[in-house]
């Protein structure tokens, strides 16, 4: 059985995944720079979700360097996330 140690850090290690994929998914979508990430014109001429842009997008970082350039800060998944780790860390 998990120890409620073990059981609270997972816990907080997934609000902290909730909380950053929501943010970033917003900030993406409304962002002057990005726009249209998640929510777009299909072929048909109609709005419709891309979920898996999204996905591409936030796994970027794992594929391409450039994400971890302090330029790029504001489109890597993994900084939203270290961020809400940190502050769910200092809130609890």
């Amino acid at each position: 059985m998990l120890s409620n140690k073990i059981i609270n850090i997972l816990f907080y290690l997934f609000l902290a995944i909730i909380i950053s994929t929501i943010i970033f998914a917003i900030y993406v979508e409304i962002s002057p720079h990005m726009k249209n990430i998640w929510y777009r014109t299909n072929s048909s001429g109609e709005k419709s979700f891309q979920l898996e842009n999204l996905f591409i997008l936030m796994s970027g970082p794992l594929n391409y360097d450039f994400y971890w350039h302090p330029r790029y800060y504001d489109i890597n998944y993994f900084i939203y996330l270290f961020i809400t780790f940190i502050i769910i860390e200092i809130i609890k």
